[in-house]
């Protein structure tokens, strides 16, 4: 992609994100300039309960190479030498802990 369409393409799943947030009634706003200003890291905030404010960050891909490990997969678990474990999940599995987090409590 050549031009302005990356950047149209980023920001509308930027929306899109920020909207399924939203919908699963977390606290969630864009990042100021989407991460591309100095001090503003990351495209957008949100309130996770248990973890608080989280920064994230949003990348429309054809394909990433995440997904061929998550395939069939509810849970992708990478160890990067001398780093803590990360921890890669669809979103809508993310956005059906956070619900249930909230019916329980």
């Amino acid at each position: 992609m050549k031009g302005k369409a990356p950047k149209r393409k980023g920001s509308r799943v930027e929306r899109e994100v920020l909207a399924l947030l939203r919908e699963a009634g977390l606290e969630a706003r864009r990042v100021p300039l989407s991460g591309s200003a100095p001090g503003y890291p990351g495209d957008l905030e949100v309130d996770i309960p248990g973890l608080g404010k989280v920064l994230v960050e949003v990348k429309a891909r054809k394909r990433v190479a995440l997904e061929a490990w998550l395939e069939g997969r509810g849970l992708l678990v990478l160890k990067p030498d001398r780093r803590p474990p990360l921890a890669v999940l669809p979103l809508q599995a993310l956005l059906q802990l956070v619900q249930a987090g909230k019916e329980e409590a």
